[in-house]
């Protein structure tokens, strides 16, 4: 049953995670405004945000499409937690009752 709590509280975690994220709209690379790159997060306006894998860029996001991609990842992550935690919780719950011993007429 131990086993089956794991996902569960996994799964909480990154509901509650999903849920206080911040909403500031982040560039993951390179945020590149007026010809110069600027750290911290993007204002809007800002059309050139290189997401990088290493470094290399891989593609390049406006403001609004940045902003969109953060909302995606929120639900996403927000949406496997609930699952995990529904999964926890019932195979919580199936192995909590098969050990439960038998009573009434028949049982014990």
């Amino acid at each position: 049953m131990m086993l089956f709590l794991v996902p569960t509280v996994w799964g909480a975690a990154s509901v509650v995670r999903s849920l206080a994220a911040s909403e500031e709209v982040v560039c993951p690379g390179e945020n590149v405004r007026d010809g110069e790159e600027h750290p911290g997060p993007m204002q809007p306006g800002d059309a050139r945000c290189s997401v990088l894998d290493g470094s290399t860029a891989v593609a390049t996001r406006t403001y609004d499409q940045q902003r969109a991609h953060q909302a995606l990842e929120r639900r996403r992550n927000a949406g496997n937690g609930a699952v995990l935690m529904m999964y926890g919780s019932a195979g919580a719950l199936v192995a909590w009752r098969a050990t439960r011993p038998l009573t009434g007429p028949g049982g014990r």
